[in-house]
């Protein structure tokens, strides 16, 4: 819960949910962010109605399930490189 609360901040302050693998600021939430997308690419726990619950609260607050993301040297421009832009 203490991640996910981070990650409510981060968007607070950002705008968006993409928080960086690599985050300076907080490196413990980078790495969160990573694990909840392994997670998530996990047909089995998308199952388990606990993870479910972790996966739909993540959703409601607009958690990008794909994140090969770069972000520029300022942390401001983002280039998105998701599925959804492929397809465009």
């Amino acid at each position: 819960q203490q991640r996910f609360e981070e990650l409510c901040e981060y968007k607070e302050a950002n705008g968006h949910c993409r928080v960086p693998k690599s985050y300076e600021q907080n490196k413990s939430l980078g790495r969160w962010v990573g694990k909840m997308r392994e997670y998530h690419k996990n047909n089995d726990m998308k199952q388990d109605p606990v993870w479910k619950n972790r996966f739909a609260q993540l959703e409601a607050v607009g958690f990008e399930w794909e994140g090969r993301c770069a972000v520029s040297e300022d942390s401001s421009v983002w280039q998105e490189n998701s599925w959804q832009d492929r397809l465009n």
